[in-house]
């Protein structure tokens, strides 16, 4: 039977252990029991080294695995809360009772009252100085030039790598960010192969995707959330029938005394109480928590249900063109810690924690992102109609080579554009960088941009 990434993660752990002076890559690849290439050897070492688990000396060839001084067999399936600069000293008292092992914790399942005590707009898990901050936070860029970037430009594409490479990292994909960015522009896998971690991450680039382009009509509602879950789950769930419903079969947490609810009906009935309360929020920060605490809390879905809540929460910056939640930099672990405080405790003040910290580190990701491109053109602002105008002309006429640019010195002529050589230069450059996500607004169908991006690789 075929090792998932966790126990072969688990197994090399278990090598290393056994060797106090340590291992090579090479000398762990001869003890090891499952079949494996060197390059995914070392993707399982370096997210064994990302999540604190071994110690690595030495450079490439050179290198050694070390187990950590601090493991042992005592705390084996246990976390060990640590401040790692994210939790509030509050924060890590309400999280101790993760040093008692699973096994020894009291058996909890769902409390509905948890949910139905929340009442929009006057409970708040977020307080308001925190809301106004996070605001002040998130509000980097001029609205209406955000609403261009979303859809074509650098912030849509680094939302969509680094969400993509985030998100797959919190479920234990150790693809790292490099691979992650090759995959999704080259569509070239670590591997060569496409394996379930590849699509994991591919997976994620169409849902984000979907998002973005239809940011204005999407809302939070059972259609969306399912939507996502479908397309997260591609080739993930092997029942057709599972992706995009409500679960049907029983789920279990790991390392958690948490056992969510069984009844479909019941799931059905609370998940569409989460939504109905969710849509009523008018503060996005909080919109945005309250999904990520209580679909992650009610695990409605087969499998992929903490992704879909990762994905669903960053719709209310989207919708309202606020600098987004990409997850960067958070721990795997504070990450499970946080979750299972709010599955066994109903505690979200760590998670509340996790959140801030990292909403503050994906605004300085994008305003450093922003500040290192040059400042946006306020021509291409201008002529932006009628780029889309003569590029819809250009696609539905079949056009290529010199009859394009012909058409294109045509149509600057016509419409009396000024500077039409710079007008000319950045409809080719747009035309170049076409892709199917990014034709709405041209006025051409999908069929129609396939054909003419046919020929134009050919004419290329």
């Amino acid at each position: 039977m075929k090792k998932t990434i966790q126990s072969q993660k688990d197994e090399i752990i278990e090598i290393i252990s056994r060797y106090p002076k340590g291992l090579s890559r090479g000398e762990i690849k001869q003890l090891i029991s499952f079949p494996i290439n060197y390059k995914t050897l070392q993707r399982r070492l370096s997210g064994l080294m990302e999540e604190g688990r071994v110690n690595r000396a030495g450079n490439r060839k050179s290198a050694r695995y070390y187990p950590l001084k601090t493991t042992s067999d005592k705390n084996k399936g246990q976390f060990v809360p640590k401040n790692e600069g994210i939790f509030s000293q509050n924060s890590l008292k309400k999280l101790k009772f993760l040093d008692t092992p699973a096994h020894s914790r009291k058996l909890i399942s769902y409390r509905r009252e948890f949910l139905e005590s929340y009442d929009p707009n006057l409970t708040f898990y977020i307080p308001n100085d925190l809301q106004e901050s996070l605001s002040s936070r998130g509000r980097l860029f001029e609205r209406t030039l955000v609403a261009e970037t979303y859809s074509w430009g650098l912030i849509y594409e680094r939302l969509l790598i680094d969400f993509s490479f985030n998100s797959s990292r919190l479920e234990g994909n150790t693809y790292s960010l490099h691979d992650t960015e090759k995959l999704l522009q080259e569509g070239t896998s670590a591997d060569g192969k496409m394996t379930e971690e590849a699509v994991m991450i591919l997976n994620h680039k169409e849902a984000i995707s979907y998002l973005v382009d239809n940011a204005q009509e999407i809302d939070l509602n059972s259609f969306t959330i399912l939507n996502l879950h479908n397309l997260l789950s591609q080739d993930l769930i092997i029942n057709p029938q599972a992706r995009g419903n409500i679960r049907q079969i029983e789920v279990s947490i790991e390392k958690s005394s948490y056992r969510p609810i069984v009844n479909q009906f019941e799931l059905k009935e609370l998940f569409e109480l989460v939504l109905l309360k969710a849509g009523k929020i008018q503060n996005p920060f909080e919109q945005s928590f309250f999904i990520l605490v209580h679909l992650s809390y009610l695990q409605a879905l087969e499998n992929t249900n903490n992704r879909t809540s990762r994905l669903a929460c960053i719709i209310p910056f989207i919708k309202n063109i606020i600098c987004p939640l990409n997850f960067t930099d958070i721990p795997r672990d504070g990450y499970i810690r946080a979750l299972l405080a709010i599955y066994e405790k109903n505690e979200i003040e760590p998670m509340l924690d996790l959140f801030c910290w990292a909403y503050t580190r994906s605004c300085q990701q994008f305003q450093a992102m922003t500040e290192t491109r040059n400042e946006l053109d306020p021509y291409k602002i201008q002529t932006r109609s009628h780029r889309k105008m003569v590029m819809g002309e250009i696609i539905r006429s079949g056009l290529h080579g010199k009859a394009l640019e012909k058409h294109i010195e045509e149509f600057s002529q016509t419409m009396d554009i000024q500077e039409s050589d710079k007008f000319m230069a950045i409809t080719l450059m747009e035309l170049d960088t076409l892709h199917e996500g990014s034709i709405i607004g041209l006025g051409v169908s999908q069929a129609e941009f396939n054909s003419w991006l046919s020929y134009q690789k050919k004419d290329g």
